[in-house]
């Protein structure tokens, strides 16, 4: 563990009620997630689609992280964005999460334009790095699949929480997910030409070509709709996609892509 960086992930695990059977269930690809993705030593992870089970099993079985966050049903049920921090290196200062409708806080809503009967939400976490005593913030969301109009929706949404959040306490900002567009969108542009905070949210995975391969990189067909974006310095070159795979099993239909971000504003 490095004292001054914070290795971060944004890792759709590919959603999962239990039901899949053989090649791609979760049942199958924990082997290759406890030996490939663990050995990355992540420190800070934004999961998404994790149904009940699979959070279940991270909080049970993910040594030494921490797990929150509730699903996005209007029982807390179903999907949800989780965010896994390392317990000895974070502590949990506020947690939150909302939905991406006109009533954020009421669970299971969303927006009633040209969106899928799917809720979507943004977990957020404010976390204190005990090695730096950096205090900052995490937002890790999932965007809709179907309605350009709802994902424009959504991304205005967490980035006016995000300038609201900065103006009561302007700390740093990470914010990781599966936003459903790829970097020429609106949406991408939004965030990278956000103007709300006092610094750039910079696309720390901008050299990363894919992410989602649909559990067929064979084919050499793919696009980039994972990201990692932040107010934090990064050395861009450690940024990269987890593209392993064994035995025709890879951990996701996404690769999960990670960042290596530096805590200490001195380095600046």
């Amino acid at each position: 563990m490095e004292k001054n960086t914070i290795k971060v992930f944004s890792y759709n695990i590919w959603t999962d009620n239990g039901q899949r059977k053989g090649s791609g269930s979760f049942a199958a690809r924990i082997p290759l997630f406890r030996e490939k993705f663990l050995a990355y030593e992540p420190d800070l992870i934004g999961f998404q689609e994790t149904m009940p089970y699979q959070r279940q099993w991270l909080m049970d079985n993910l040594e030494g992280f921490e797990v929150v966050g509730v699903g996005r049903g209007k029982n807390y049920d179903n999907e949800s964005n989780v965010i896994a921090y390392r317990k000895d290196r974070f502590d949990l200062v506020f947690l939150e999460t909302f939905w991406l409708s006109d009533t954020p806080h009421k669970p299971g809503s969303r927006f009633s334009t040209d969106q899928s009967d799917c809720p979507r939400i943004c977990t957020t976490a404010t976390l204190r790095d005990r090695v730096s005593g950096l205090l900052f913030r995490h937002y890790n969301t999932h965007l809709d699949h179907v309605g350009a109009f709802s994902q424009a929706q959504g991304v205005s949404l967490i980035l006016n929480r995000i300038a609201n959040d900065y103006e009561v306490n302007p700390l740093p900002v990470v914010l990781t997910g599966d936003f459903n567009v790829t970097p020429d969108s609106y949406v991408y542009k939004s965030v990278t030409g956000f103007d709300g905070l006092d610094k750039p949210l910079t696309d720390v995975t901008a050299g990363i070509e894919i992410s989602f391969h649909g559990y067929h990189p064979e084919r050499g067909k793919g696009s980039k709709i994972d990201f990692i974006f932040t107010t934090l310095p990064c050395d861009t070159s450690l940024s990269f996609a987890a593209t392993d795979g064994c035995d025709g099993e890879y951990l996701s239909d996404h690769y999960p892509v990670g960042a290596t971000l530096v805590t200490d504003p001195c380095a600046e």
